[in-house]
């Protein structure tokens, strides 16, 4: 693996939850001052490729790369923006016998409103 590479993966890695390509792409930088946003974008590309990374597109356009490869859902706070991962189990079943489909594989956001913007509304 590359050095730039591995900065790339450290940044998901350390990360406390979901980033954006520019995110990553400034804390890389603190590592491995000469990276580039295109070295950045090839990187996570070829992270996901490998299966050491994920990469989540939501429908407004903008993706997140997750430290956590394995198959799980996710939820966006609609205020505040911020990608939670949520835990709800294999659906891959329930979707199959609803749809009559074989279900190859799935992707699910949940739109929602997290602790922190919950309680901020509750206060105003």
């Amino acid at each position: 693996m590359t050095a730039k590479r591995a900065a790339v993966l450290q940044v998901l890695r350390d990360s406390e939850g979901h980033l954006q390509p520019d995110e990553i792409f400034r804390r890389a930088k603190l590592l491995y001052p000469g990276m580039v946003l295109a070295t950045v974008y090839n990187n996570l590309h070829a992270l996901c490729e490998a299966g050491l990374i994920r990469r989540i597109r939501t429908a407004d356009g903008a993706d997140y790369y997750d430290k956590t490869p394995t198959p799980h859902e996710h939820a966006i706070c609609s205020h505040c923006g911020r990608m939670l991962d949520l835990e709800l189990g294999d659906l891959t079943a329930a979707f199959s016998a609803k749809t009559e489909m074989p279900i190859l594989a799935y992707d699910l956001i949940v739109h929602t409103l997290c602790s922190d913007c919950l309680a901020e509304k509750k206060q105003a």
